[in-house]
C-alpha cells in the first residue's frame, strides 16, 4: 500500500542520514521481498542496482542469502521480458549472483539448494 512505501521510504531516509546501513540494507531487503512478491520486476531490478551490493551489511546470513536469491530472481525475470543487450545483461546479472549461492551450496550448505533448483528452472525458461 501507499502508506506502508512512504514508511519504508521514511525509514531510508532516516537511515541514510544517519549512517546506518544496516537498517538500509534491511528497508532494501523488504522492499525488494514485497517488489517480488507482486512480480513488480521492472521496480524490483530499478532498486536492486540503486541499493548496490547489500550484503555485506545484513547482520544475518539468512537476510545475505536470500536477498542474493532475490538478486538473481529479479534479474532472471527481468531478463525473460528483455530483448537483446539488455537480456544479456540482465542474464549476467543473475549468473554472478547465482555463482554466489553454488559455491554457498558446494561449501556444504544444503539450505541454498533449493534455491538453484528454482533459479536453474527460470533459466531453464529464459533459454527455451
Amino acid at each position: 500500500s501507499k502508506a506502508g512505501d512512504k514508511i519504508l521510504d521514511s525509514m531510508l531516509a532516516s537511515a541514510a542520514s544517519n549512517g546506518d546501513f544496516s537498517l538500509s540494507a534491511t528497508v532494501n531487503l523488504l522492499k525488494l521481498e514485497v517488489f517480488v512478491f507482486y512480480q513488480k520486476w521492472k521496480e524490483a531490478v530499478d532498486l536492486v542496482r540503486k541499493a548496490g551490493n547489500v550484503r555485506q551489511f545484513l547482520t544475518a546470513s539468512f537476510a545475505s542469502v536470500r536477498y542474493t536469491f532475490l538478486e538473481a530472481l529479479t534479474y532472471v525475470k527481468a531478463a525473460q521480458s528483455a530483448f537483446g543487450w539488455k537480456k544479456r545483461q540482465m542474464k549476467k546479472c543473475a549468473h554472478k549472483a547465482m555463482q554466489l549461492i553454488r559455491g554457498w551450496a558446494k561449501n556444504g550448505n544444503v539450505n541454498v539448494v533449493h534455491y538453484l533448483y528454482i533459479l536453474d528452472a527460470e533459466l531453464a525458461v529464459l533459454d527455451g
